[in-house]
């Protein structure tokens, strides 16, 4: 398959100033990766000078000192023993201000005085605000606002109690199908009546086993050299040849 191409480019010569090989050329200094870096390796090669007091490196230690945790907490560290304390927590203000922020912040300070003053404290029962108080809270009380009916009792030969017994029977299910209850299960059906004839003729004509007879119950004789007997055979052996 390549013979031909084969024997053909050993043949061909190519100018080597020509546009495409000049572009092919050009593309392959720019995807090449050796010259991409060859600036910077020859620039290793030929080192470089950089003093310790130059701008950059200048730069980068203001930064590290600025960013640096121990140069943070330098002062703090050298004002350590050099405070003089006070003798007791009163002499110091900033001792005191905390203790009273404390104070203020205290739940139990906050409560103090009203857990003092709270078992000192009566009222009389017919005070007016106790009254209103009950008051109110019978009238929101769901115990007093149901009152049930009492227990009483009715002759049962009333009007209102005879018409109410209507009303029930013509509502209740089982008065409205108490007659077909009844007559469940006594129905009759005469043997040679119009419907069971008609139903016994529909089975029939739907019965599967009388629609197809088994070709085994028809007797019948078949002829050997008949046309259709001999075409049979001849199509067998034409289908056996094959």
């Amino acid at each position: 398959y390549t013979e031909a191409w084969d024997n053909d480019k050993t043949q061909i010569h190519i100018m080597p100033d020509t546009p495409e090989i000049t572009l092919a050329k050009q593309n392959m200094q720019n995807y090449s990766v050796k010259l991409y870096k060859q600036a910077m390796e020859e620039a290793k090669k030929k080192g470089y000078d950089l003093r310790s007091d130059a701008i950059t490196i200048q730069a980068a230690k203001a930064s590290r000192q600025i960013a640096s945790d121990y140069k943070y907490k330098e002062g703090y560290r050298k004002q350590l023993g050099h405070h003089i304390g006070a003798r007791n927590i009163e002499d110091d203000p900033k001792m005191m201000w905390s203790m009273h922020v404390a104070k203020i912040q205290s739940d139990r300070e906050y409560k103090k005085a009203f857990e003092k003053t709270k078992t000192h404290f009566s009222s009389p029962v017919d005070m007016l605000g106790i009254v209103l108080a009950k008051k109110c809270q019978g009238l929101v009380s769901d115990i007093d606002y149901r009152h049930y009916l009492h227990q009483w009792i009715c002759l049962p030969d009333q009007n209102d109690v005879i018409h109410a017994k209507k009303a029930y029977d013509l509502q209740s299910d089982n008065c409205y199908k108490s007659d077909l209850e009844w007559l469940r299960g006594i129905g009759w059906v005469p043997i040679g009546s119009l419907d069971v004839e008609k139903a016994k003729k529909a089975g029939e004509i739907l019965s599967d086993k009388i629609y197809r007879q088994p070709p085994d119950t028809i007797k019948f004789t078949s002829v050997t050299d008949s046309p259709e007997m001999v075409l049979a055979k001849q199509n067998a052996e034409t289908m056996n040849k094959v």
